[in-house]
C-alpha cells in the first residue's frame, strides 16, 4: 500500500503518499503558519515526521500546553549552540527535556560559572531572533561518524556506536550549527522567545561515576514571556522555604556532605526547637499505641 488515509481536525480525510511529512500535510491545507507541530495518533512530533500508516493527525499551536516539549527541545539546541558559540573548546553529549525545563551537559574542563549565564542567554536571544529554521537529515551511519570525528564530537561517536544497525540516524541543523538527534522540534529558533538558564551542576557522563565528569547547564522556556515570569517566581518563593536555606539563615542547623547527604547538624539555639518536635513526634506514637 502506497497511500495513507489522514484524520484531520474538523472531520476532514485525506489521502497522502506514504511517508508524507506533517509538514508536507499541513501545507496541503493551508495551517502550517499557524502551527508548531503536530500530535500523530496522540505522539507529539514535528513538521519533518513522516507518515507511513494510516493516522489521526491533530495539529499542535504554539500557545497549546503540548508546544511546551517542542519548543524546550529546540531551547536545548539554541542553548548548545551557544555555549560553543562562546566556548569552542566545549564538547556536547546529551540535551534533553525534562519536567519544567531541559539540560544540556558538555565536557568543559575550565566549568562554567554563574556569570558565564548571561553571556549565553544573550548569545541565545540572538540566535533565536535569527529565526533559523531546524532542518532534519537522514544520514547513514557512515556519514555521521565521519562528520561527528571530523568535529572532535567523542560523545556523539559514542553514541552513534552504541545505536542498532538498522536504526535511522538522523541530524538537525540551524544555520551552520547541528546535532544528532531524533527530535521532535520547533520549526524555527525563533520560537524560544522567553526562556532563562537556572543552575550550573555536575554529572558524570551516562551517569557512571567511572566516566568524565561533565557540566549541566539547566533551563526552562514557556510559550510566553507571562507563564516564564510565574513560573521564575514561584522558584523564588519554593527559594524562600527551603530548610536549608533558613536553616544556615536562622543558624538552626548545618548540612554537610561529608557527614552524609541529608544528616543535619543541629546548633545550640535549635535545641528546644529540636526537643518540642521530639516530644510531639513521641507523644503522637504512644497516643496511637507504640511503646
Amino acid at each position: 500500500m502506497n497511500e495513507v488515509r489522514i484524520k484531520l481536525p474538523d472531520g476532514i480525510e485525506k489521502t497522502f503518499p506514504k511517508g508524507t511529512s506533517i509538514g508536507e500535510i499541513f501545507r496541503s491545507v493551508g495551517i502550517e503558519d499557524s502551527v508548531i507541530g503536530a500530535k500523530v495518533d496522540g505522539k507529539l512530533a514535528d513538521f519533518w515526521f513522516e507518515v507511513e500508516s494510516d493516522a489521526t493527525v491533530e495539529p499542535v499551536s504554539s500557545n497549546s500546553p503540548s508546544a511546551l516539549d517542542l519548543i524546550r527541545h529546540t531551547a536545548a539546541h539554541v542553548m548548545a549552540e551557544a555555549v560553543q558559540d562562546l566556548f569552542p573548546d566545549a564538547k556536547v553529549t546529551i540535551g534533553p527535556v525534562i519536567e519544567n525545563g531541559f539540560y544540556y551537559d558538555f565536557d568543559f574542563p575550565r566549568g562554567f560559572v554563574p556569570e558565564d549565564l548571561e553571556k549565553i542567554e544573550s548569545r541565545m536571544k540572538e540566535i533565536a531572533e535569527e529565526n533559523k529554521p531546524l532542518i532534519r537529515k537522514k544520514v547513514s551511519r557512515k556519514e555521521a561518524l565521519k562528520t561527528f570525528e571530523k568535529d572532535g564530537e567523542r560523545y556523539k561517536v559514542e553514541i552513534i556506536n552504541d545505536l542498532p544497525p538498522d536504526e535511522q540516524i538522523t541530524i538537525y541543523e540551524q544555520g551552520k550549527w547541528y546535532d544528532l538527534c531524533r527530535g521532535p522540534h520547533a520549526p524555527s529558533t525563533g520560537f524560544v522567545k522567553a526562556f532563562k538558564l537556572l543552575s550550573i551542576a555536575g554529572a558524570y557522563w551516562r551517569g557512571d561515576e567511572k566516566n568524565p565528569m561533565l557540566q549541566r547547564i539547566y533551563g526552562t522556556a514557556f510559550t510566553n514571556r507571562k507563564d516564564l515570569e510565574d513560573y521564575l517566581k514561584k522558584l523564588e518563593e519554593a527559594k524562600k522555604r527551603d530548610h536549608r536555606r533558613l536553616g544556615k539563615e536562622l543558624d538552626l542547623f548545618s548540612i554537610q556532605e561529608e557527614i552524609g547527604p541529608g544528616l543535619v547538624l543541629w546548633h545550640p539555639k535549635v535545641a528546644k526547637i529540636r526537643r518540642i518536635i521530639e516530644d510531639f513526634w513521641r507523644n503522637e506514637h504512644e497516643s496511637r499505641g507504640y511503646d
